[in-house]
């Protein structure tokens, strides 16, 4: 990855209308990254406007994977467009089925 990566996303949750309210995020150290944290889509928004990179990852035992970047477009959380569903926001672990 050419980019320095601030944090990353690797789980969501969603409302019943299966729209994503927050998201399960971890910020980036230089070798791994920091136990995640439950934050708004907002509080992701602010991140990413101040120009720190977001990047989804998935599990794929037994290691996480880089998925796409995360964008905002008109005041949402996007994933950029690429040929791999698996690493889009919608396809993330659903975390209230954990609950």
């Amino acid at each position: 990855m050419a980019e320095k990566v601030d944090y990353v996303i690797s789980g969501v949750w969603k409302n019943s209308g299966g729209v994503i309210t927050h998201v399960f995020i971890h910020e980036k150290t230089p070798d791994d990254f920091k136990k995640g944290l439950k934050a708004s889509g907002a509080d992701v928004i602010k991140l990413i406007n101040s120009k720190k990179i977001v990047y989804t990852i998935t599990w794929d035992y037994p290691n996480w994977n880089w998925g796409a970047k995360v964008d905002v477009v008109s005041s949402f959380l996007r994933t950029d467009r690429n040929k791999t569903a698996k690493d889009n926001l919608d396809n993330l672990i659903n975390m209230d089925s954990l609950i």
